[in-house]
């Protein structure tokens, strides 16, 4: 039976839900402008031992907005639902930027986490130079009456466009130095890739993000490329949870 609850942050209030199981503990991060509802087909299919948790980060689904979107402010987040929730020793499963999140949160906190499923995402390279800056803040732009209307019913972020598009640009940036978390993660890492084109971006940008992953399996014998989906970015979720459920299942065994 799942509950919910509001997890009370660094000046932020997170809107959880948990479903308690005697089984793996796995905490979901969603994509940037995603909510917990994106993992609908996963749980829905994942065994109902698995204790689990989702949660909307800030300014998405039922979390109310807030004035600090950065990086380390979801990095903070994720500390504090974990610490709200008592998961032990967690597998997190991360789908984009919660990619990022994830690898980030397991390199930095030594001993923590039973492994990560990264979900096209985490890819240690750069792709957005400037001239796809200006492209991406240009795109967001004509994104803003849209993404006021999904975000006012919940179905996705309420960030203003400007700031999605700074939310986006940052995380390239971050992306672009993870080599050094790779190296240190003492956790296995599984990589789930997506294959086509996202919308909004090229199809070369989206083949050298994904190349990377090669880098990120030099980096440490702990991370492997455990599957590429015939999906595009933004449908592996629903069209492929039994992937991601297989990827859960192989780290499951070590917690």
């Amino acid at each position: 039976m799942s509950s919910h609850l509001i997890v009370h942050g660094a000046g932020s209030r997170l809107s959880c839900t948990v479903s308690p199981g005697t089984g793996p503990e796995v905490l979901f991060l969603n994509g940037a402008f995603s909510t917990g509802h994106d993992w609908k087909q996963v749980l829905r299919d994942l065994s109902p031992d698995h204790h689990t948790v989702t949660f909307d980060a800030r300014g998405r689904g039922h979390s109310p907005s807030h004035a600090d979107y950065s990086f380390s402010g979801a990095l903070e987040d994720v500390a504090s639902v974990l610490t709200a929730t008592k998961l032990q020793h967690p597998i997190l499963v991360g789908w984009s930027h919660g990619a990022t999140l994830a690898l980030r949160y397991a390199a930095t906190h030594p001993g923590a986490v039973a492994g990560i499923v990264l979900i096209d995402g985490a890819f240690p390279v750069r792709v957005f130079h400037e001239k796809a800056q200006r492209r991406i803040r240009r795109q967001y732009r004509l994104l803003k009456a849209p993404m006021a209307v999904l975000g006012s019913l919940g179905i996705m972020s309420r960030l203003a466009h400007h700031r999605a598009a700074d939310l986006v640009v940052e995380l390239d940036e971050i992306d672009a130095g993870l080599l050094p978390d790779y190296r240190s993660l003492d956790c296995p890492a599984l990589i789930i890739a997506g294959s086509g084109p996202h919308p909004g971006s090229p199809a070369a940008e989206m083949r050298t993000m994904r190349a990377a992953a090669a880098l990120a399996c030099e980096a440490n014998a702990r991370v492997r490329l455990f599957s590429t989906v015939q999906a595009n970015h933004l449908r592996i979720l629903p069209r492929h949870a039994t992937v991601i459920i297989s990827a859960i299942h192989a780290l499951a065994p070590r917690t």
